[in-house]
């Protein structure tokens, strides 16, 4: 028993029914006690009024005659007998010697020793005694006489009695009722808290991927404070993702090098020294990446100086022997005192992917510019391929979008990463087309400064 109870009281809506059943036996235990008092009191006032009325009249009707007469004392009874029947009438002289007595037919006689404990007390005629369970009331008479009135209080017990069974009854209908009603306005009252437990089951099971319906007043904080933590989540797997996709992606130029260079006639000396280089280069891109996935990229206080003409010139050796087949034939125009206030890592990242889409969609020609003004750097890649179409040309910077999926194998992750450098440097990217070479141009503007 105890088990379960602990099992439900983990429940709230279990919590607050128990509290409400408990508070509502203590207020109705309460309230019933007081209503008991309260009629019991009210009884014996009206008990003690009835004792009181027929005790002064039969006093008064005594008190008549110039002495205790036989004939008159019987006179009295009568009138008190049918004044009052349920009370028992008890007369006694100066030496307190019972000297008349009328017992009614409809109530029990007062015991003996309780008359005399009573004898023995002095009156009270303003107030009513209980002994032994029975209810009198004394005063006196022509002198030093004195009448006792009793009452066995048969008839006050019966009217408490029915009374308490209607509280009773009365007390567990309104427990009842008031708690149906309770129960019924706690589930009013959690309906929201279980429409957003089967939101988030929705959202658990991919059916929905945020808290959309509107709650009630003290809910919205909740549920803004849950699609916080809900976009914070998607953003950081979506980043990690995205970093797992990057370094992919990053990984298939140097491992493609050293795979050409397994077709290739090289001794092991030459062919040891392009696998550490790629090798290194492979070192350097995991690093990068995982710094990208805890860092923000473009972070000023660590930009530097760096020539862009080696970082071209390094990335277009290992395309060369990517896309040896191919016989790919490059146009530079390279000012080689260019240097940018940026990453190193980021830019090889940044130029890497330009390049190999333009060695990649190319037909045989590829063409790099780089020059500068007070202002701004200007790189440029040409490609003789098929273009872009105005209509792709800000499709394909999207991630995982491709302009001709039929053209070369890819993912379409270059583009959208070198993006994404970009734009936390603030640069400037333009798709046009390539008046010299006739395929598609590449413009980036990168801020000096």
């Amino acid at each position: 028993m105890i088990e379960w109870l602990v099992g439900k009281y983990k429940s709230i809506k279990f919590r607050l029914l128990f509290a409400f059943f408990l508070t509502l036996i203590v207020a109705s235990s309460l309230i019933g006690w007081h209503l008991d008092q309260s009629y019991r009191t009210s009884q014996q006032q009206i008990l003690q009024q009835q004792l009181k009325l027929p005790a002064q009249l039969f006093s008064f009707c005594l008190s008549g005659s110039s002495g205790l007469k036989n004939g008159q004392i019987d006179h009295c009874g009568e009138m008190q007998s049918l004044i009052a029947p349920h009370n028992n009438v008890y007369l006694y002289n100066q030496q307190l010697g019972l000297i008349w007595q009328l017992k009614s037919r409809l109530s029990p006689a007062a015991p003996s020793s309780t008359l005399q404990q009573l004898l023995k007390k002095p009156i009270h005629e303003s107030s009513m005694q209980l002994l032994q369970g029975h209810y009198f009331l004394s005063l006196s008479v022509l002198g030093k006489q004195r009448v006792i009135i009793s009452n066995s209080g048969a008839s006050l017990r019966l009217n408490i009695a029915e009374y308490r069974r209607s509280v009773v009854v009365d007390m567990l209908l309104m427990v009842l009722v008031l708690l149906c009603c309770f129960v019924l306005i706690l589930h009013r009252v959690l309906q929201p808290l279980t429409k957003m437990v089967a939101a988030i089951e929705n959202i658990a099971s991919g059916k929905s991927d945020q808290l959309q319906d509107e709650y009630v007043l003290e809910f919205h904080s909740m549920r803004n404070s849950l699609n916080n933590l809900l976009n914070a989540e998607r953003v950081q797997r979506e980043r990690y993702r995205n970093t797992l996709a990057d370094l992919a992606h990053s990984l298939k130029t140097p491992l493609a090098v050293m795979q050409g260079a397994t077709s290739e006639n090289l001794d092991y000396k030459d062919y040891l020294s392009v696998a550490c280089e790629q090798i290194r280069r492979m070192d350097q891109i995991i690093q990068y990446q995982l710094t990208r996935a805890v860092n923000t990229m473009g972070d000023g206080a660590k930009r530097k100086a760096v020539k862009v003409t080696p970082i071209v010139e390094r990335i277009l050796s290992a395309l060369g022997k990517v896309y040896r087949e191919k016989e790919v034939q490059v146009i530079l125009n390279l000012n080689a005192a260019v240097e940018l206030n940026a990453d190193e890592r980021d830019l090889m990242e940044m130029l890497g992917n330009m390049l190999e889409n333009a060695f990649k969609y190319c037909r045989s020609e590829v063409a790099v510019s780089i020059y500068s003004d007070e202002q701004n750097v200007f790189i440029i890649i040409e490609d003789d391929g098929a273009g872009v179409s105005e209509n792709m040309r800000q499709v394909i910077l999207q991630r995982g979008e491709r302009a001709d999926t039929s053209a070369a194998p890819g993912q379409g992750i270059g583009l959208s990463v070198s993006v994404d450098i970009l734009s936390a440097y603030n640069c400037h990217l333009e798709v046009e087309d390539s008046f010299s070479l006739g395929g598609a141009k590449f413009s980036i503007t990168f801020p000096r400064y």
